[in-house]
């Protein structure tokens, strides 16, 4: 079984999917919750006696894979006045913020609540970091998108982000996405 024959289904807020057998095209809707902790790749059987498998996608948002090119800029994160400690030590510090900084980027997907992209070289990214991600769409009229981010993960040069709540997507962006 290759990846190539696994049927990828996008599972609704409801917890439900529509799978369609790839052999006589009946479409079924089925409840999928219980597979949401435990496995996202099951065998199906249709009701034709076909069995095929189907991979079960989770997500919140659609996840689009691109290849678009861009630029970061990083920002060191706001200071919330919580995060300090009162304390009686006498002495002198000297306070670190985390590394900002920029530099070019590729996009690898895509989804309305955020994206992820790999860097060419070194970087000085951080989880919890603030980022301004600018880039072009490759559709029809070259959009130009800048959307503020929050760094969500790293794993050496893959950076994965969500898009921070306070600005709505643009609409250029939604049509995009529409799979």
């Amino acid at each position: 079984m290759t990846s190539e024959n696994i049927q990828r289904v996008f599972v609704k807020p409801d917890d439900t999917a529509t799978i369609n057998c790839p052999k006589c095209q009946l479409a079924k809707t089925v409840g999928v919750g219980k597979f949401r902790t435990t496995r996202h790749t099951i065998t199906a059987r249709c009701t034709c006696g076909h069995s095929f498998p189907v991979s079960l996608d989770f997500r919140k948002n659609y996840r689009k894979e691109t290849a678009l090119p861009g630029t970061y800029k990083t920002r060191v994160s706001e200071v919330d006045d919580k995060q300090w400690k009162k304390t009686k030590l006498t002495g002198s510090y000297n306070m670190q913020a985390p590394a900002s900084g920029n530099g070019y980027m590729l996009i690898t997907n895509l989804s309305c609540g955020g994206l992820q992209f790999t860097t060419p070289g070194d970087h000085a990214i951080e989880v919890g970091q603030h980022a301004q991600i600018s880039f072009t769409l490759d559709d029809r009229k070259q959009t130009k998108i800048t959307k503020h981010a929050i760094i969500q993960s790293v794993a050496g040069n893959i950076i994965g982000c969500r898009f921070a709540d306070d600005e709505p997507l643009e609409q250029g962006l939604r049509f995009y996405l529409f799979p």
